[in-house]
């Protein structure tokens, strides 16, 4: 189990930290980095890159990035700093039980957005707001999903919600569900939180592409 989850966070952090400039920054706009979590970007790799470009991988929809701007923060991955301890205040605060695969999860590393399947995105674990992050999730949609027995993990594409089915045990695994924001639908995607994480890594490896010549004359980007 725990192999495969820090397979997960590792492959997913390499494939960002390979492209930086594109996909290891928070946008201005966005909440500050927390002050552990900040990084800095040497500027000189940024001469000569496109200012956007798309993410692809097979049988998923291409999606475009921006590249980073003097206004945005990179960031970077630190170690775990979650107790046994925060968790149980989490699922007392919510009245649950998580699995014991997804605390697993919460203790290794602490980053922002990383991903390894383009439409699975599961929610970024700042230092000090981790726990924030899921209680606001979750109770924003406590009638659709927390009262029905599930824990929102992360987004599914632009379209719905990723979430874990809760049991009166950690050691008992529920499976992993897609909440489609249009329809009262669910979908299962895998028996389990570790199985969903593995099914994910049989993905071919996400490569970015260049915009093609007639969008970037749309984007004003020659």
């Amino acid at each position: 189990m725990e192999e495969i989850i820090k397979k997960y966070v590792d492959e997913c952090l390499g494939f960002v930290q390979e492209h930086r400039e594109y996909l290891m920054y928070v946008s201005s706009y966005e909440e500050p980095i927390e002050s552990e979590m900040r990084d800095s970007l040497d500027n000189a790799i940024l001469q000569g890159k496109s200012v956007k470009i798309y993410v692809t991988q097979p049988e998923h929809t291409n999606y475009m990035v921006d590249i980073i701007t003097e206004k945005d923060h990179v960031w970077k991955a630190i170690d775990n700093q979650i107790s046994d301890e925060d968790i149980s205040q989490l699922e007392s605060i919510l009245n649950i039980i998580l699995p014991l695969s997804y605390k697993t999860y919460l203790k290794y590393k602490h980053f922002y957005e990383i991903f390894w399947d383009l439409d699975v995105c599961l929610y970024p674990k700042p230092i000090h707001s981790w726990n924030k992050i899921l209680i606001e999730n979750n109770k924003e949609l406590q009638e659709e999903i927390l009262d029905k027995g599930y824990f929102a993990i992360g987004r599914y594409s632009d379209y719905g919600v990723i979430a874990l089915k809760l049991t009166d045990n950690e050691n008992k695994e529920g499976e992993v569900v897609l909440f489609d924001y249009e329809t009262p639908e669910k979908e299962v995607l895998a028996p389990n939180f570790v199985e969903f994480l593995n099914q994910i890594l049989q993905n071919p490896k996400p490569v970015l592409q260049e915009l093609k010549g007639w969008e970037k004359k749309m984007y004003k980007m020659e």
